[in-house]
């Protein structure tokens, strides 16, 4: 186009283009399931290795084979064309082989976060049940701890509803002995990296004996509840594995047409009552693989690559799942790891590929245990879900380069919305602090932020001649916003094309390199990828009969290496004046009372500090200034609250004063 023709919108224009030209940008679009278009892709790769678990290696043929066990295994449940089966799973074999499987038969794989978010197990119970109400769940495959501790106490319940049975999985179904072992040197392993942060010599020996029995302790535990969950279930539970033996002389009728809904994701933290969940068909899927595949984004064939992403993440399914089976990689499962400590998974496994959170990827040069590591093989680091800062991104590549990998850190931008990925900054176009280019087949716009009903489109850079505004996407790899009839997502018309609204503020240089500037909502991701939406939690904080106001800013943690919330609290009246209640009192009533057994809170939605104050700072225009909150140093008079957890379980919850024993253990 020529330059007198240019609009000076985005959305129109399209100035990334330029990047593209001379690339082959074409897709395929089949119309097929997404296991039949995995198979295209590897059709001479059938011995490669597509799956390492704790040493147990599965290739390509093998995938697919247990993927069609798979689909044998639910048509002999009688799952149908559209049956959605809801799939509480960890990042273990079971859960790629399962979706893959029921692409093939049509139903419909419905990821949900498998993770018990709080210390109150009826709490989590009835969370789950809302859920598979809500979403038209058909059948239930769970990881058998989640059906101990979350299914079991809602079993009279799910008959109820005509659920005739729970499908288990364990996560050591795919490992061997030596398998098992390694897992349990994992848990050595954390434990040690832990107490070499916190504790002395004396104590470290200690703890690693002590780290190892409570492991085998709780695992012995978890044995015996679930037999004798099993044994006084009034439904019937199957062990996936026995099931999938006794069917594997049945026979399944492949469904192929990218019309229909094969996943459910969900996107991080809450929405209101429950996680939202993303529909995505055939269609979007393969269209965003493409998409991501032709932005530049795959792995090298045979790379070893850490798969860590959940399953109900889109993210984690499409851009840590999908895009490396599409480019023929072999993927190391970890379902279960130290948030903390992903330098661990580096060390241990090394990979030529890996991705994760800003504060993942930050932390990289700090820990100690990598110092002579050498990343020479690495030709691929990636983060995503929030923004690194520019010295973080910098120290990060030097500390790349010194230990001999040879490329620098690459990030993106997307949604669940949209399969995850919409941008990539690869090559020339991978500036600090950007979020790069939009792939190919998918459009960015800019509009006014502050009309809510309609899509105003912004050509108006400002003085430092950058577009600014909110940011819009259409793609074809975009949900259609409905689920079950009800609109999860809203659509925008805007010249001729269906969009949504990220609540993203952006801004695009002349060259159409985006950058993230801020959320609409005030809301961060915190160090481990959770989403944490401060207007959610201010407003059930302030149910409390103790608060007056309460609002919710991210602070850098050190010891977590990345964002976490604190509470600024003002009490109200009657809290002020009882002399006889203690700031940890308040505290411990906030977190057991508006949040723990709370249905709609999750335990990763406490705040690591509570900061009590006379009242809250004023903008000029007598509005709360949170620039100040957030600007505002840490001064020891906080109450802390630490977290025990990993990526699948909250374990503990400790409320203590900076050098203080802890006032209470919850």
């Amino acid at each position: 186009m020529e330059e007198k023709n240019k609009t000076g919108y985005p959305h129109i224009d399209k100035p990334w283009m330029k990047y593209y030209e001379g690339k082959n940008i074409d897709i395929k679009q089949p119309n097929t399931n997404i296991m039949d278009y995995i198979k295209s892709y590897n059709v001479n790769r059938g011995n490669y290795t597509a799956e390492t678990y704790y040493g147990n290696k599965i290739t390509y043929n093998k995938l697919f084979e247990k993927s069609d066990e798979a689909s044998k295994a639910f048509s002999s449940l009688g799952v149908k064309k559209g049956n959605i089966i809801l799939n509480l799973l960890p990042t273990i074999p079971e859960a790629g082989q399962i979706w893959l499987g029921a692409s093939q038969i049509g139903a419909v794989a419905d990821f949900v976060d498998p993770r018990p978010d709080s210390m109150n197990l009826l709490a989590n119970a009835q969370k789950i049940l809302e859920l598979i109400k809500y979403e038209h769940a058909d059948y239930i495959v769970a990881l058998d701890k989640c059906y101990t501790y979350m299914l079991k106490p809602i079993e009279k319940q799910l008959k109820d509803i005509g659920m005739k049975n729970v499908i288990i999985v364990s996560a050591s179904d795919s490992m061997n002995l030596i398998g098992i072992i390694s897992y349990l040197k994992d848990v050595i392993m954390y434990n040690k990296l832990k107490n070499d942060r916190e504790i002395n010599e004396v104590v470290k020996k200690l703890k690693f004996y002590e780290a190892l029995l409570e492991k085998i302790q709780v695992m012995s535990k978890d044995k015996q509840d679930l037999k004798d969950a099993i044994k006084s279930s009034p439904i019937e539970v199957i062990k996936y594995k026995d099931l999938v033996s006794q069917t594997k002389n049945s026979t399944f009728d492949e469904i192929k047409d990218s019309s229909l809904v094969s996943y459910v994701g969900h996107t991080s933290g809450t929405s209101g009552a429950r996680p939202k969940p993303i529909p995505l068909t055939n269609k979007n899927l393969i269209n965003s693989t493409e998409q991501t595949f032709a932005g530049g984004y795959g792995v090298c064939e045979k790379d070893r690559v850490i798969h860590e992403l959940p399953f109900f993440s889109p993210l984690g399914a499409c851009n840590n799942y999908l895009i490396d089976l599409i480019s023929g990689a072999n993927l190391i499962d970890v379902p279960e790891f130290e948030i903390n400590e992903f330098g661990y998974l580096i060390k241990k496994y090394k990979p030529n590929g890996f991705m994760g959170t800003p504060a993942w990827l930050a932390s990289l040069p700090s820990c100690k245990y990598l110092d002579k590591i050498n990343l020479s093989k690495v030709n691929k680091v990636i983060y995503g879900g929030d923004s690194m800062t520019t010295n973080d991104e910098k120290k990060l590549n030097g500390w790349l380069k010194e230990h001999g990998c040879k490329v620098v850190t690459e990030k993106g931008h997307g949604m669940s919305e949209y399969c995850g990925g919409g941008t990539y900054a690869i090559g020339e176009w991978n500036k600090y602090e950007s979020i790069g280019i939009p792939f190919p087949h998918t459009i960015y716009g800019i509009v006014d932020p502050d009309v809510e009903d309609k899509l105003v489109p912004i050509n108006t850079p400002n003085d430092d001649g950058y577009l600014c505004g909110e940011l819009v996407v259409s793609t074809d790899a975009l949900t259609s916003g409905i689920f079950n009839g009800i609109e999860v997502v809203k659509h925008y018309e805007m010249d001729g094309r269906s969009y949504i609204r990220t609540r993203d503020m952006v801004k695009m240089d002349k060259n159409g390199i985006f950058y993230f500037e801020s959320r609409k909502d005030r809301s961060f991701t915190r160090y481990d990828g959770y989403k944490i939406k401060p207007a959610e939690i201010e407003k059930e904080i302030e149910k409390s009969n103790y608060v007056k106001y309460c609002r919710i800013v991210n602070y850098y943690d050190e010891k977590q290496r990345g964002f976490m919330p604190i509470a600024h609290i003002v009490l109200n009246d009657d809290a002020i004046t009882d002399a006889n209640i203690e700031y940890s009192d308040i505290v411990e009533d906030i977190i057991n009372n508006q949040i723990i057994s709370n249905p709609i809170m999750s335990s990763r939605q406490i705040p690591s500090k509570f900061k009590f104050r006379e009242s809250l700072p004023l903008t000029k225009n007598s509005k709360i200034n949170y620039n100040a909150l957030i600007q505002e140093e840490l001064d020891g008079t906080e109450i802390n609250v630490e977290i025990q957890e990993t990526n699948m379980s909250v374990n503990s919850i400790k409320v203590y004063r900076n050098g203080e024993k802890v006032l209470k253990k919850l």
